[in-house]
């Protein structure tokens, strides 16, 4: 029988697919993985309601959190602050659960620091034009958002090198990449029974 449970960390640049994996993995009841919802101080967008994907918090009440300590990790990302509430992880592993969290890569290298078990998988297109096309490509974001976004995936395909996994998420091969991360997962369980 395993001690703890695994974190898995997913990252990778805007557009490429990892939060449509990480809700599908979510809802795989033979993965039976944790998720975590995490803090924000980011705005609201119509339909999204807190407890959800994120939590809305004030400023304030980040700072509380982390002068508490209770962040595993946060970072400023894109006018907003985003951080993945320690005691939610710690419990579900310490419960023999697995915990699957979707951070940017700046997270992942914190989060690495203070746990170097977890198996970090990076999820990105088939090539850095790929990325940009995704990008620009987006009828959710204005010219602007659209290129601080492709700056900041020029930045994170760089962090690829740190990561345990590597998975290319081609167009239209949704249910394929996810089939596949959730073979990365399932292998390593099985390693350990």
């Amino acid at each position: 029988m395993k001690k703890t449970g695994k974190l898995f960390i997913i990252s990778g640049p805007s557009q490429v697919g990892k939060d449509s994996v990480v809700r599908t993995l979510k809802k795989n009841k033979a993965l039976g993985l944790t998720g975590i919802v995490t803090n924000t101080t980011r705005a609201k967008r119509p339909g999204e309601k807190s407890g959800v994907e994120l939590n809305f918090l004030t400023d304030k009440k980040f700072d509380e959190l982390i002068k508490k300590g209770e962040l595993l990790e946060w970072a400023y990302v894109r006018g907003g602050r985003f951080g993945t509430p320690k005691k939610p992880v710690i419990s579900a592993l310490n419960k023999r659960q697995d915990v699957i969290i979707n951070i940017d890569v700046q997270g992942t290298k914190k989060v690495v620091k203070q746990m170097p078990q977890a198996i970090t998988i990076f999820i990105t297109a088939e090539s850095t034009n790929e990325v940009r096309r995704r990008i620009f490509l987006s009828k959710k974001m204005t010219l602007k958002q659209k290129k601080y976004r492709w700056q900041e995936a020029q930045k994170e395909l760089k962090a690829i090198k740190h990561y345990d996994y590597i998975i290319i998420n081609r167009w239209g091969k949704l249910a394929e990449t996810t089939k596949r991360v959730a073979n990365i997962i399932n292998k390593l369980n099985n390693a350990q029974s």
